[in-house]
């Protein structure tokens, strides 16, 4: 999901307030669970896009769903983006928000891929490596892609380190197609 300004603004508000008042942790529980919910709900999504949905209803909507769920800073910010018109972009405001927290513990996201789920021992050896390329704390995503047939793709931010046999093999294939010094026949 692309996190747009809108998102990053209001969630640095966010994450600004709850460190203050020293909530961090407790408002991430809370953004997850909101964002969970609207993955999970096309209606609920639907609603709270909707121009036709008055703010209000949107305010009770929310407050039916996550009373007694989230803590209080969490209802009163969510009341403010529905009256500032924003409730359209909850999922974003709190995919902000976890990225900026990530970046106040000093933690790296990291995804890698192989054509088969990993072990608990290839799991370790694969976070103690990007821990000590990142220099951080790692979040280690497993994803399975047979197509890449062994191997591993590691993605460190927004760098990709390609080491699938699938791509070893493309690369040959390409170094084999393009070879000036083999006279066609």
């Amino acid at each position: 999901m692309v996190v747009t300004k809108l998102g990053r603004v209001y969630a640095k508000a966010l994450i600004d307030l709850a460190k203050e008042q020293d909530q961090v942790e407790a408002i991430r529980e809370d953004m997850r669970l909101v964002s969970a919910t609207l993955n999970e709900s096309r209606e609920l999504t639907s609603v709270m896009s909707s121009p036709i949905v008055k703010g209000d209803k949107k305010q009770a909507i929310l407050q039916e769903i996550f009373k007694e769920k989230i803590s209080d800073l969490s209802v009163r910010f969510l009341n403010i983006v529905v009256d500032h018109g924003r409730e359209g972009s909850l999922r974003v405001i709190a995919q902000a928000f976890e990225n900026m927290y990530l970046q106040h513990k000093g933690i790296e996201r990291v995804s890698v891929t192989t054509a088969y789920a990993l072990s608990d021992d290839e799991v370790k050896a694969v976070t103690e490596k990007a821990s000590a390329y990142t220099g951080k704390q790692v979040e280690l995503a497993q994803n399975v892609d047979e197509t890449i047939i062994g191997g591993m793709v590691l993605r460190v931010g927004d760098k990709r380190y390609n080491g699938s046999l699938a791509h070893q093999l493309e690369t040959l294939r390409r170094q084999f197609k393009d070879n000036h010094y083999i006279k066609d026949f």
